[in-house]
């Protein structure tokens, strides 16, 4: 269904969504934020970058690691210099500082379908899930944790394997959805 989505289509989705994450007070709260550039139809967070800009939050996006098949977060500025990285997917060029993931209050992650316990399907590369891990504990990691997705990505039930990493929300164009047993 996403691929078959218009560009006007994600462009009105992905602003209802970001709308509803920067008028969200676990956002407003939060001062160092993990992002990521789309790729095949995904949510479009970019307007999230200026927002986060404009209010003095301090952005991060991912590279992939492929040799440790894990991610680390680098600083950007709108306007930074990007290059297509080994996954077609926008990347900042490293200059500023690298952070682990524990160092940021809020990440936003990319799906491909969630369920309302918090269960993320992704690209099936595990990045994410082996970078957030190092996160303390199940609630620290679902707490920071939030999806964007568009209502048609939820699922009834995604099977969990131990490794997965749970997501305390999702936003869809619909709202914010607080998983079970999150905040």
């Amino acid at each position: 269904m996403r691929q078959r989505m218009s560009a006007k289509e994600i462009t009105e989705r992905s602003g209802t969504i970001v709308r509803h994450v920067a008028s969200a007070s676990f956002y407003q709260r939060a001062r160092t934020i993990g992002l990521y550039h789309p790729t095949d139809n995904e949510v479009d967070p970019s307007r999230l970058f200026l927002d986060a800009a404009a209010t003095g939050k301090e952005i991060f996006l991912p590279i992939p690691d492929k040799s440790s098949r894990s991610l680390s977060f680098v600083a950007y500025r709108p306007g930074d210099p990007m290059h297509v990285g080994s996954f077609g997917i926008l990347e900042p060029i490293p200059s500023g500082s690298v952070v682990d993931a524990d160092r940021l209050d809020l990440i936003f992650l990319p799906l491909v379908g969630f369920d309302r316990l918090g269960c993320r399907l992704g690209f099936g590369g595990g990045y994410y899930d082996r970078t957030l891990a190092r996160l303390e504990g199940e609630d620290a990691q679902a707490l920071r944790l939030t999806g964007l997705a568009y209502a048609f990505q939820e699922l009834p039930s995604i099977p969990r394997a131990p490794h997965d990493v749970m997501m305390g929300r999702v936003v869809t164009e619909n709202g914010v959805l607080l998983c079970k047993g999150s905040d």
